[in-house]
């Protein structure tokens, strides 16, 4: 019933959106001011000077999305088969109707940029300029309709001319034409269920992402409201509002054309979506942090102090250890690890010890971090002259901790009552603290200069050596963006690129069938076998070498080290013992201690673990060179430790789930600058009002019946209520005896 609602709503919606609502844009200038495009043929011209552009075939759209949209709400009235087959047919042809339409309006907007060309070289040639070679100018007029506009600009240059900006250059569909795409797609999904084999498939996803999808578009429709508070509708010089219906079409507009901007050139342009995996990565490790946390049902704040952590350690062993890179760059990352675990280890202890909560710790504990930062990257700190006996005699108290914890009866006797002897050993500390902190006759400031902080008061480190640093994007592909800068073109070899991982989903996915259910030998010769037939068919096709624009990115393979870090988290969490006891334990403690599960050992080996996963973002910022360059600086944004308690809970505390919404995150955080160059009254701040509201909604689960998310409430609603049967599918007691 669920679905039957939903796609029944969305396509009443891009029912009434095909007459009221934009279809496409046909011309969109500087400051978003465009010419849209509704069916059909009817055009409302925002610019004040845009030529219309007739475009064939936009009354057969309209006819065709109207039958095929009629067609899907009269099948959400059938059930079984039927419904399924008039939804595969209806939104196949709505996709295809749509797309058919959207490919003549592209072809009607080349022309008309040709058309537009050829006016310009001919009042070129109608007033030369002493620059100008007229006779190239008029063979290029002549040649363009017959070539590429790419070739008529590039031959016009050559000419003397140079066209700088041509008309219907920012031509993209528009909000009716993106709701038939959705509501097709919504059918041929559901409608999926014909076949037996997918019917559960369906259930499977339906479940892991109605939550996040509808949490999305909640906020999206809420953020509405404030995008059009803000931002009005962008006008020309010489145009004005007609009436109430061009009104609110340019209302309409704006709204769309704000989220268009805030996803298109994430998802549409190669160095845009290198951006928004830049933004992703330290969120993959943040959100793995905290998912798996919560998986043991522990709440890890500490994520932000984590990541310092392991970005000093990973800043002390990339500056000092000497040694080959294939030595030096491995033991960075495992360092930035263990000084991310080492962190989170010690609110796990006293969580496991004392029973203390790990919440207010991590928090406190990020202060910590934070000052620590603070104090290693300043320039020249000075301290009073107490603070060096302070800090020797806390060394002296901690070495004699280790000693008395190494000496059997002394570690027995403070284990009777833990907790008075820590609070005995603490006021001595205490009491210690102030008396060496007394001042004494001919005390003076020390200045103290730490080896590893750059000279000067910029506020960060000395540089990695090279065999420390992960290697960024363009790199890769040999290019040296400081001899180079700017986008370069490289030849690439796909074929490579796609073989190995067709071989590596091959060798996880084969297992999945029946009949390739083999041992291990055969499994990967049947994997290597199919990643050379990959190869071949790529390299038939031309893949080995295709000119590829490699824009400057510091992206690095720090997203392959996440990547990793998310299949080592599922691995861990679902095929291990231990995995199912941190699981065990974070649902039912009592149970799981009544099994033989150990709670205070997962508890301080979880807290390890996940300050591990928040530690590794040094691979990223650090090794990476992701912020200005390679050292550590104090400007390390520890707010993406912050950001992976949304994204643990945006991904449903899953690995998959985890890098999707970190993905989903990075394109925000990238299409959020882009908002703001396409309208100047909305900053970054509405994208974090955008994040937020997911949040909340994420909280509120959609505010989706317990029925729907709640498997275990779906399958009591299926065991107690018998199925209806299919009147399709009815057979009576005499058809059956004949």
């Amino acid at each position: 019933m669920n679905e039957r609602l939903g796609v029944t709503l969305l396509a009443l919606v891009a029912l009434l959106g095909l007459w009221f609502a934009p279809w496409a844009a046909i011309n969109r200038e500087t400051g978003a001011r465009g010419t849209v495009l509704l069916l059909p043929n009817r055009v409302i011209d925002f610019t004040g000077r845009t030529e219309p552009v007739r475009v064939p075939g936009q009354t057969t759209v309209l006819a065709l999305s109207f039958v095929a949209i009629g067609s899907i709400l009269a099948g959400a009235g059938f059930r079984g088969r039927r419904r399924y087959t008039i939804w595969v047919v209806a939104g196949a042809s709505l996709i295809a109707a749509n797309s058919w339409g959207l490919n003549q309006l592209a072809d009607a907007v080349a022309v008309a940029r040709v058309g537009a060309f050829v006016q310009t070289v001919e009042r070129a040639i109608a007033n030369p300029r002493s620059g100008y070679d007229v006779p190239q100018l008029e063979r290029v007029a002549e040649q363009a309709p017959g070539r590429s506009l790419e070739d008529s600009l590039a031959a016009a240059r050559e000419a003397g001319l140079t066209v700088r900006r041509l008309p219907y250059s920012g031509a993209d569909f528009g909000p009716a034409a993106f709701l038939s795409f959705v509501v097709g797609v919504l059918a041929v999904f559901f409608g999926l269920r014909l076949l037996p084999s997918f019917d559960q498939t369906v259930d499977r996803l339906v479940s892991m992402i109605a939550v996040p999808a509808v949490s999305i578009m909640l906020s999206l429709v809420a953020a509405a409201v404030v995008v059009l508070a803000l931002q009005s509708t962008p006008l020309g010089r010489s145009t004005e509002i007609s009436g109430p219906f061009m009104a609110f079409i340019g209302r309409l507009d704006t709204l769309w054309h704000a989220y268009f901007s805030l996803f298109a050139d994430s998802l549409g342009t190669l160095p845009g979506f290198m951006e928004s995996l830049k933004f992703a990565t330290p969120l993959i490790f943040t959100g793995l942090a905290v998912a798996f946390g919560f998986q043991a049902g522990l709440f890890n704040i500490g994520a932000p102090g984590q990541m310092v952590l392991g970005a000093i350690f990973a800043m002390l062993v990339g500056v000092y250890l000497p040694g080959p890179r294939f030595l030096v760059l491995p033991v960075s990352v495992l360092v930035a690890a263990l000084g991310g675990g080492l962190w989170g280890a010690i609110p796990g202890w006293l969580k496991a010890r004392f029973g203390a909560h790990e919440v207010i710790n991590t928090i406190l504990l990020n202060f910590v971090a934070a000052s620590l930062l603070l104090f290693i990257l300043s320039s020249n700190p000075t301290f009073a002259a107490p603070a060096k006996r302070i800090i020797f005699f806390l060394a002296a108290v901690i070495a004699a901790s280790i000693v008395g914890l190494l000496i059997p009866l002394l570690r027995r006797f403070l284990s009777r009552s833990p907790r008075v002897s820590l609070a005995v050993i603490g006021v001595l500390v205490l009491f210690g603290v102030i008396l060496f902190g007394l001042p004494r006759a001919g005390d003076e400031p020390i200045t103290l200069n730490l080896p590893f902080k750059v000279a000067g008061s910029e506020p960060k480190s000395s540089e990695l050596s090279e065999a420390a640093r992960l290697p960024q994007i363009p790199h890769l592909f040999g290019i040296d963006i400081e001899e180079t800068p700017g986008v370069n073109v490289v030849a690439v070899n796909y074929a490579l690129m796609i073989a190995p991982l067709l071989a590596l989903l091959a060798l996880l996915l084969l297992p999945r069938f029946t009949a390739f259910r083999m041992g291990w030998v055969r499994r990967v010769v049947g994997a290597v076998l199919i990643g050379l037939v990959a190869y071949g068919i790529a390299a038939a096709a031309g893949l080995t070498s295709v000119d590829t624009e490699i824009p400057p990115s510091k992206l690095n393979l720090s997203f392959g080290i996440a990547l990793l870090a998310a299949v080592f988290m599922h691995y861990l969490m679902w095929r291990t013992k231990w995995g199912y006891e941190l699981r065990a334990v974070g649902l039912a403690p009592k149970a799981a201690e009544y099994g033989g599960a150990s709670v205070p050992r997962n508890t301080v080996l979880a807290m390890v673990v996940r300050g591990a996963f928040a530690g590794l973002t040094a691979c990223h910022y650090v090794l990476g060179g992701a912020l200005e360059d390679y050292s550590l600086r104090q400007s390390l944004p520890t707010n993406d430790g912050f950001d992976g308690i949304a994204v643990a809970l945006l991904g449903n505390n899953t690995p998959v789930g985890v890098i999707l919404s970190a993905f989903l995150f990075g394109v925000l955080k990238h299409g959020g600058s882009v908002l703001n160059i396409t309208y100047s009254d909305l900053t970054r701040d509405v994208v974090s009002m955008i994040l937020a509201l997911v949040v909340l909604f994420i909280a509120a689960r959609g505010f989706l019946p317990e029925r729907f998310t709640n498997p275990l409430k779906k399958i009591d609603r299926e065991v107690l209520e018998p199925a209806v049967p299919d009147s399709s599918q009815t057979v009576t007691a005499d058809e059956g005896g004949r």
